[in-house]
């Protein structure tokens, strides 16, 4: 599969981040149960159609965050092999 190319900016900002947080606090990173709860919930309920606009939102925002965690954590472990 292929992903796409990120924009510099976005590479930059990951960079600065592995390099401010050592990678392992990175991997270590979860968000809390009541926040899963919350995604969770969110998640069930967009699929039944009953979110309301700030509902959507909000999940779009939890989304957008787990796929920023997710390009970090790759980035922090790939910094791990290296040393």
């Amino acid at each position: 599969m292929a992903t796409a190319k990120l924009v510099p900016s976005y590479e930059r900002f990951l960079d600065r981040v592995v390099e401010t947080m050592t990678p392992e606090e990175i991997l270590a990173f979860r968000v809390s149960d009541e926040e899963q709860q919350r995604a969770d919930d969110l998640l069930d309920r967009n699929n039944e159609g009953e979110l309301t606009t700030e509902e959507k939102a909000e999940l779009e925002q939890m989304l957008q965050f787990e796929e920023l965690m997710t390009l970090l954590k790759i980035r922090a472990a790939h910094t791990l092999q290296q040393s």
